[in-house]
């Protein structure tokens, strides 16, 4: 490696391990395993805070958990990546439970120390509601 591409390779290596450290790390466990749907897009992927709040009856496709540090990652983020996980299982819908935080004291400490501790928890149900094919259509153009 010559001297010039060695001056901005460490940088650049260094800020990739910081920028993937500090993202959004998703699980996904299918629940019904004999369906199968092909994916959506997350623009067409809608948010409920309740089973009672979803408008139409729907399949559960799977259950989608989310992590990641609130110093770095907001609320919006984490519920992203949530939609395009559920997007990929095809789904149009996702019910998703409270952000679960650790205390304030506990993020100062891991922020001050680089520590890549997991402070922001959720978990959704991703749903496919047959009623609102034709706006999956609409959103996806699919």
């Amino acid at each position: 490696m010559s001297r010039t591409t060695s001056r901005w390779a460490l940088p650049l290596i260094l800020t990739t391990l910081a920028a993937s450290a500090c993202g959004v790390r998703t699980h996904t466990t299918d629940v019904s395993m004999g369906m199968n749907r092909a994916p959506t897009c997350d623009e067409a992927v809608d948010l409920y805070t309740s089973r009672a709040a979803v408008p139409h009856d729907y399949y559960e496709l799977a259950w989608i958990s989310a992590e990641g540090n609130s110093v770095y990652t907001s609320d919006g983020k984490i519920t992203d990546q949530i939609r395009k996980k559920a997007a990929q299982v095809g789904a149009n819908a996702i019910i998703v439970n409270d952000f679960k935080e650790t205390g304030a004291t506990a993020k100062v400490i891991g922020a001050a120390v680089g520590a890549n501790s997991a402070d922001t928890k959720v978990s959704a149900l991703a749903v496919y509601m047959p009623a609102e094919r034709d706006r999956v259509t609409l959103k996806c153009g699919k």
